[in-house]
């Protein structure tokens, strides 16, 4: 009884914050869905995915799982793709590239091949490019590395398209905006210093780099150097240390989840949650980081992840669209936990939408027995696109496998109409309410800064 008891208060908290309307029933046409030329019922279509669900991105992983679920049971009640059922084929990798290699030699046998694959990290990305390229199966992930999506000299766009913009990309952003903000929205003094704080790996590697470095120090920015550090790590204070001490004074985080919750941590137990701005890439603006962090407070009370600034490249569950109203809907009907509640669960849905709406228009385009990856592929190549209703955006053409817009924004925690923070009680712990709340009102463009990037400085 105490955990129904439990369910229901963390339902009702999460309607009232997320939402403050009636739900509404959306068909897939009242998002501008492309309307179908052939009708496909009784017909099944796979959507293919595989990826770490158990190891260090699983915090992230488990929640996008969620999403992809949620989306396929609600859009096969409204038809699935122009009445096909869509079955999903999805696998563990543990976060092994070894097992990433097995599957996916696993997968590129079936017959027929995946029209597409839906992959989750940069590593993983980089490892099968050149693979699914032969094979010719397109890929759809939310990870942003340049070598996954362009090849080494960035020079080949190739057959992997990102729901996000590239790292480096993000980064220039962050830094085209900090210089602006300094002195003015932060308050800070002298000049801004940044140093990289992140996962070892490709992930974490892939904002620290000339192009990124020259075009921060252009925008008035000063990039001091780079630390890293395994997802296992349990200290980075020695890292913060010396980046500091090289006259950091803004952190920047290519990690996600936890990565960004120990920062966050070891900053206050440094003394320097005041003095060092932490910020990051999209993953760093997320419920897994604003829970997390909750485990250590500041000296003001609030948590050690309170404030924490960065990338948003998409909608916000708390920004109220058809889109964002039908996800908190299937969410909440779905009884998900307070820890799904985050970018991962929205890129989740937000993808099977995208995979229909692909589908759709190359059936419409060669008719559904042509379908296949190289047909799909063309679809993808000038492909624009507001996935739920606008809560993703993408403009995808023959050289773009990025999207390429963003806003900053903040993590920080709801409040009430009293202005405390909203606290909510689960699993007989009690709560703070992670919120990310846009700091500029406008999406701007990403500056190019990958490898002879239009916006690379000369």
């Amino acid at each position: 009884m105490r955990n129904r008891f439990l369910s229901v208060v963390l339902i009702l908290a999460l309607a009232l914050l997320a939402l403050k309307a009636a739900p509404t029933a959306l068909a897939q046409g009242g998002m501008m869905r492309t309307e179908c030329k052939e009708d496909l019922t009784g017909k099944t279509i796979t959507l293919h995915t595989f990826g770490d669900l158990s190891g260090p991105f699983a915090p992230i992983t488990q929640p996008l799982a969620a999403g992809f679920a949620d989306a396929l049971k609600y859009y096969n009640q409204q038809g699935g793709i122009c009445g096909a059922t869509i079955v999903l084929q999805q696998d563990d990798t543990a976060g092994r590239q070894e097992q990433t290699q097995s599957l996916y030699q696993r997968y590129r046998a079936f017959d027929p091949k995946p029209l597409m694959l839906l992959l989750y990290s940069s590593a993983d990305a980089e490892l099968l490019r050149e693979q699914v390229a032969e094979d010719q199966i397109p890929v759809f992930l939310f990870a942003g590395s340049t070598i996954g999506l362009y090849g080494e000299k960035a020079d080949k766009p190739g057959w992997i398209f990102a729901g996000i913009p590239l790292y480096t990309d993000q980064f220039g952003a962050f830094c085209r905006w900090l210089a602006k903000a300094w002195t003015t929205e932060l308050g800070r003094e002298g000049t801004p210093k940044i140093g990289h704080l992140s996962w070892e790996g490709a992930f974490g590697r892939s904002t620290e780099t000339p192009e990124t470095t020259a075009y921060c120090a252009a925008q008035g920015v000063e990039v001091v150097g780079g630390e890293y550090f395994l997802p296992t790590a349990t200290d980075v204070t020695a890292q913060i240390n010396n980046l500091v001490n090289k006259g950091a004074n803004v952190i920047f985080t290519t990690s996600l989840a936890s990565g960004t919750a120990l920062i966050a941590r070891d900053l206050v137990t440094l003394g320097l949650e005041d003095e060092v701005l932490l910020s990051g890439v999209n993953w760093a603006l997320d419920s897994s980081v604003g829970l997390l962090g909750q485990a250590t407070l500041k000296p003001n009370g609030l948590p050690s992840t309170d404030n924490i600034y960065g990338i948003l490249p998409y909608l916000w569950w708390d920004e109220q669209t058809e889109g964002t109203k039908l996800v908190q809907e299937q969410f909440t009907a779905n009884q998900r936990p307070l820890t799904a509640r985050g970018i991962s669960y929205l890129a989740g849905f937000g993808a099977v939408d995208t995979y229909i709406e692909l589908i759709t228009r190359t059936v419409n385009r060669v008719g559904f027995n042509n379908l296949s990856g190289a047909e799909v592929k063309k679809t993808f190549e000038n492909f624009q696109y507001e996935s739920l209703g606008g809560v993703f955006k993408y403009n995808f053409t023959e050289t773009v496998r990025a999207q390429d817009q963003v806003r900053i924004a903040r993590l920080t925690y709801a409040r009430g109409a009293d202005g405390n923070p909203i606290v909510v009680e689960v699993g007989g712990r009690k709560l703070l309410v992670p919120v990310v709340v846009p700091v500029t009102k406008e999406f701007e463009k990403v500056p190019d800064l990958k490898p002879g990037g239009a916006d690379v400085v000369k």
